[in-house]
């Protein structure tokens, strides 16, 4: 069962935005009966006292705007993958068994897809590929799952929490608007920007539910270690 750590508290310095007030402003205001004086004020979510130094998953949930990806910014910068076009997905990794290692562990496992350009694949290849770049300790991940259906969300949730915990990795950090997988990627804790409230991880009730799961995946290619030729 979840449990409330910590309840945070908003800071009342707020972050402003500031844009020109013209002719489109001034007719949105006549027709939804509003004013706005060109100032946008947000006050965001102070950073929790009580996460912990070492952990080997965090996870920020919370709805578009609530405050995830400022919280995310004080662990660290999300890194953005480069990728050269004229060369394949699988030639970007340290070594060809990091390669191997880090593409099945996101379940991107059709193996001719390894052979594309990263240009030339689909939205949730890209995210895989993406992601299997940015494994490792201390990694901060934005938008989790945003861009997959929620099938392949829970394939690949199940897939970066069994990477974390096999490969030892620390502290990776991930923020995502889907509260659904929360539970298949077992968190050591959650911070809730709809709610304002730091939470003690997520887990399966059932663990033979994960079990099914894993078993159903297999079926259609998506579980970890199943490569498709």
């Amino acid at each position: 069962m979840d449990k409330v750590i910590e309840k945070l508290v908003r800071d009342t310095n707020p972050l402003t935005s500031n844009v020109e007030r013209d002719e489109f402003i001034s007719a949105s205001e006549k027709a939804f009966d509003c004013n706005f004086d060109g100032t946008s004020k947000f006050y965001p979510w102070m950073f929790p006292t009580n996460i912990p130094k070492k952990f080997k998953l965090g996870v920020i949930v919370g709805s578009s705007g609530s405050g995830k990806s400022t919280l995310l910014k004080h662990f660290g910068i999300e890194e953005v993958p480069v990728w050269n076009s004229n060369k394949s997905i699988v030639s970007h990794f340290d070594s060809p068994d990091d390669a191997i290692n880090k593409l099945g562990s996101v379940g991107l496992n059709t193996v001719p897809s390894w052979y594309k350009s990263y240009y030339v694949l689909s939205n949730g290849e890209k995210f895989r590929a993406d992601l299997a770049r940015k494994l490792k300790s201390g990694a901060v991940i934005d938008e989790f799952t945003s861009v997959v259906d929620r099938t392949v969300a829970k394939a690949a949730s199940i897939s970066l929490s069994r990477h974390i915990k096999s490969n030892e990795l620390e502290n990776v950090v991930i923020s995502t608007c889907h509260s659904d997988i929360l539970e298949w990627l077992e968190p050591d804790w959650v911070i809730n920007t709809d709610t304002g409230e730091l939470l003690t991880g997520f887990f399966l009730s059932d663990q033979k539910s994960l079990s099914k799961y894993i078993a159903q995946t297999m079926i259609v290619g998506e579980c970890l270690k199943t490569i498709t030729i």
